[in-house]
C-alpha cells in the first residue's frame, strides 16, 4: 500500500471507539461497516502512533517485552488508524454481478456497481474469505468455486468471465445462495465451510479435483509466510499446508483478541515511579549513569544512585515543580531496583500475585503522594466487625482505580490462551501478530519490530476482598461439595488433555468455589449499584497463598459513579442476600439438577461439560465480565439446602 498524505482525501468507513481497536477489532479483524467490510491493518501502518498517549507498567513491559504501550486516543484531533477494504469482491444490491473492486472506494458512500452505477447499484461484501486454523487470510476463489459443482465440473470459460450471486429468497442460510457463471456454470456454496476437507476445485487439464493450499497471506501486514501443517508431535510437514475453508467475513470465530490486563497497582501509581518506568525515565537515568561512569571511574552502585538522584531532582521540571528531594527519588530508585530483582513476571499469574501483595496493605505503607491532581488508584480499608472476619481478611473499597488493557496478538478459528516471551519464539503458529516482522512487506517498504504495543487505559472504582483461610477450607471440607467439584475437575482435565491451549491458572476447588462466588456477587451488586452486568469485571486470585477477588468497574472516561464502593461496607449482607435471590432459577429443575458426572456418563461434548449448574438465567456473564469465558462455574454449591456456602451464613 502506497503511503497517503494526511491532507489527501480518505474515505473513512466509520469510527471505532479507542478500546475496540485492543479488544473486538484490533489489527487482523474485519470490521463491517455501513457501506464496506475493511480490514484492520497492523500497528505498524498506524498512521499518529508517535503522538499517541504513552502509558508504563513495568510488570506489563517485563510480560510483554515491551518498553512501553501506546492508547490511540490524542488531544485536540480524531486519529486514523489504516484500514483496506477487505474482502476486494462485492456482489451489486440490485443486479447481484459479483465483481472486484479497489482497495478503498472513490467515495465516502462506498463501492457502485460498475454497470448499475452509483444511485442503484451498491456493492455488498462478499460473503466469504478464506481462512486457515493458522489464522492466515485471503479471498475465497469466486471464479474456480462458480466451476467447480461436484456433479458438473467445468473448466473456468475465459480470463474474466462474470459471475453473478443468487439465492437467499427464502433462508439466509449460505447453503441456500449460489454463484453462476454467464457461460452456465454454477455451484451451490453448501460445502464451502468444510474445515476438513477444504475447498474442493476442479483441475480441468488433468481431469480431476484438487484441494485449494493455504498462500500464507498475512493481508494486515502485507506480508506472507509459508504455511505448513503443524502435525500431532509439533513438527511442521514437509510439503502439506494447514487445509483452508470459506468463512463468512461476520463470524464470530474470525477473530479473538489476547488481551493481558493489569491494575496501577499502588506501588506503580507515584508520579515519581511512574516517571522512572517511563521511556523518557529509563532514557535519562541510562544516559546519567553513562556520564558519571566516565567521570568516576570505579563508583560504586550506591553511590551512583544517589548522583543519579540528585541529577534528575535538578532536571526534571516535573520534579522541581513538586519538589521532590533527591532523598525521595532515590527511595524510589532502590525500590524499584528490589522489586524488579525479586519478581519474575512470565505470565499473568505472576502478575496477579504482585497486585494482591500490594491491595491488601493498609493505608499507611501506601506511597501515595497526596498532592497529585489525577491520581491512579486510592484505596480505603473498610473495618470488619466480629460476623464479617469469620468471611473475610480484607475489604478494600476503592474509590478511584485505573486499569490497562494491553493486545499481545490474536488467533482465529478457536480462543487464544496464555504464551510466554519464549513459547511465542517457539509457537509461531499458534497465533497471529498485530505488527509486521522485520524485513519487508509484499510492496518493498521496510519494517521493523515495535518496541510498543496497543493499550486501553479505563478508570473506574472497585472492591477487593481477600478471604478468611478458614472460612475457605470450611467450605471445601463438605464431602458433597468436594465430590460435586473433583468431577467438575475432572471434566475440566478431560478438556485440557485434547485442548490446544493449556491453562495457565491452576483449576482446583478453591477456584470454582471463588469464581462461583464472583459471579453472585457482581449479578447482585449491579442491582444494588446502577451498573449493568456489562460494565463490571471480575478478577480472581486464586493459589495456595491468595484467596481474593477484584470486582471492579472501568469506563473510557474519568471518574466513576461511586456506587460499587458504597457497597463495601455491606458486603456480607449482599452476599446472603445473592444467595436467596440465587435459589431459584428460571430454568430450574433443570439448572439445579445438573451433574457434573452425569455430563460424562452422557459423553457430552467435552466443551459443554465446563459448568455445573449455570446458565444465564442464574450464573453466566456478559464476555467482557468474566475472566475465565464463563466456565467452571456452579450454583448448586452455593445455594443447595443441605452442603451449599449459604448453610455456612446461618
Amino acid at each position: 500500500m502506497s503511503k497517503i498524505q494526511e491532507d489527501s482525501y480518505k474515505p473513512s468507513p466509520g469510527k471505532l471507539r479507542s478500546s475496540q481497536l485492543v479488544t473486538t477489532f484490533g489489527p487482523g479483524s474485519l470490521v463491517q461497516t455501513e457501506h464496506d467490510s475493511v480490514l484492520i491493518m497492523g500497528t505498524n501502518f498506524w498512521w499518529h502512533k508517535k503522538k499517541f498517549t504513552v502509558k508504563n507498567h513495568m510488570y506489563l513491559q517485563k510480560l510483554t517485552g515491551k518498553t512501553h504501550f501506546r492508547t490511540p486516543v490524542r488531544k485536540g484531533r480524531e486519529q486514523s488508524i489504516v484500514c483496506t477494504s477487505f474482502p476486494k469482491w462485492g456482489s451489486c444490491k440490485s443486479c447481484g454481478w459479483l465483481q472486484y473492486h479497489k482497495d478503498y472506494p472513490p467515495k465516502e458512500n462506498g463501492f457502485s456497481c460498475a454497470k448499475c452505477g452509483e444511485k442503484y447499484g451498491e456493492l455488498l461484501p462478499a460473503r466469504l474469505v478464506v481462512t486457515c486454523n493458522q489464522g492466515h487470510l485471503d479471498e475465497f476463489p469466486w471464479v474456480k468455486w462458480a466451476h467447480s459443482n461436484q456433479k458438473n465440473p467445468v473448466a473456468v470459460c475465459k480470463e474474466n468471465p462474470k459471475l453473478k450471486w443468487k439465492g437467499g429468497a427464502y433462508s439466509s442460510n449460505l447453503s441456500n445462495y449460489k454463484v453462476e457463471c454467464e457461460c452456465g456454470a454454477w455451484n451451490s456454496l453448501f460445502s464451502s465451510q468444510d474445515r476438513k476437507e477444504g475447498i474442493k476445485l476442479w483441475d480441468s487439464e488433468n481431469n480431476d479435483w484438487y484441494s485449494l493450499t493455504c498462500t500464507g497471506q498475512l493481508p494486515w501486514l502485507q506480508q506472507e509466510e509459508k504455511c505448513r501443517r503443524v502435525l500431532k508431535d509439533g513438527t511442521q510437514h514437509p510439503t502439506e499446508t494447514e487445509v483452508p475453508f470459506g468463512i463468512t467475513g461476520r463470524a464470530s470465530s474470525m477473530y479473538y483478541s489476547k488481551v493481558v490486563r493489569g491494575i496501577i497497582i499502588p506501588e506503580l501509581a507515584h508520579p515519581i515511579v511512574k516517571y522512572l518506568t517511563s521511556e523518557e525515565g529509563e532514557q535519562k537515568k541510562a544516559s546519567y549513569r553513562e556520564m558519571i561512569s566516565e567521570l568516576q571511574e570505579g563508583i560504586s552502585d550506591e553511590k551512583m544512585d544517589e548522583k543519579i538522584a540528585e541529577m534528575l531532582s535538578k532536571k526534571v521540571p516535573q520534579f522541581k515543580i513538586n519538589s521532590y528531594t533527591k532523598e525521595e527519588i532515590l527511595y524510589f530508585i532502590e525500590k524499584l531496583q528490589s522489586r524488579n530483582s525479586k519478581h519474575v513476571v512470565e505470565t499473568e499469574l505472576d502478575l496477579k500475585k504482585i497486585e494482591y501483595e500490594d491491595l491488601q496493605k493498609n493505608e499507611k505503607d501506601y506511597d501515595f503522594d497526596e498532592k497529585e491532581i489525577n491520581p491512579e488508584i486510592i484505596i480505603n480499608t473498610v473495618p470488619l466487625n466480629n460476623e464479617d472476619k469469620k468471611i473475610f481478611e480484607n475489604i478494600r473499597a476503592i474509590p478511584i482505580l485505573t486499569a490497562l488493557e494491553v493486545l499481545r496478538y490474536f488467533t482465529r478459528i478457536s480462543p487464544p490462551g496464555e504464551l510466554t516471551l519464549e513459547e511465542q519464539n517457539t509457537l509461531k503458529h499458534k497465533f497471529c501478530q498485530i505488527e509486521s516482522k522485520t524485513g519487508k512487506t509484499l510492496h518493498g517498504q521496510p519494517t521493523k519490530k515495535q518496541d510498543w504495543l496497543p493499550c486501553a487505559v479505563k478508570k473506574g472504582e472497585g472492591i477487593f476482598i481477600t478471604f478468611s483461610e478458614e472460612f475457605i477450607n470450611n467450605c471445601l471440607s463438605d464431602n458433597d461439595i468436594q465430590k460435586r467439584l473433583d468431577d467438575m475437575i475432572q471434566n475440566h482435565n478431560d478438556y485440557e488433555d485434547v485442548s490446544n491451549w493449556k491453562s495457565r491458572i491452576t483449576i482446583d476447588g478453591q477456584f470454582i468455589l471463588l469464581h462461583s462466588i464472583s459471579h453472585l456477587l457482581i449479578k447482585e451488586l449491579a442491582l444494588a449499584s446502577g451498573y449493568n452486568e456489562a460494565s463490571i469485571s471480575e478478577r480472581i486470585y486464586s493459589t495456595n497463598d491468595m484467596r481474593g477477588l477484584l470486582i471492579y468497574t472501568t469506563s473510557a472516561g474519568d471518574g466513576s459513579l461511586g456506587g460499587l464502593v458504597k457497597q463495601s461496607k455491606h458486603l456480607l449482607e449482599i452476599i446472603k442476600r445473592a444467595l436467596k435471590h440465587k435459589k431459584v432459577c428460571s430454568r430450574d429443575p433443570i439448572c439445579i439438577h445438573e451433574d457434573p458426572k452425569r455430563m460424562k456418563d452422557k459423553g457430552l461434548a467435552l466443551n459443554l461439560r465446563q459448568n455445573g449448574s449455570a446458565c444465564f438465567g442464574c450464573m453466566l456473564l456478559p464476555e467482557t465480565s468474566c475472566e475465565n469465558f464463563n466456565k467452571m462455574l456452579d450454583r448448586k454449591i452455593l445455594v443447595n439446602e443441605s452442603f451449599g456456602i449459604g448453610t455456612k451464613f446461618r
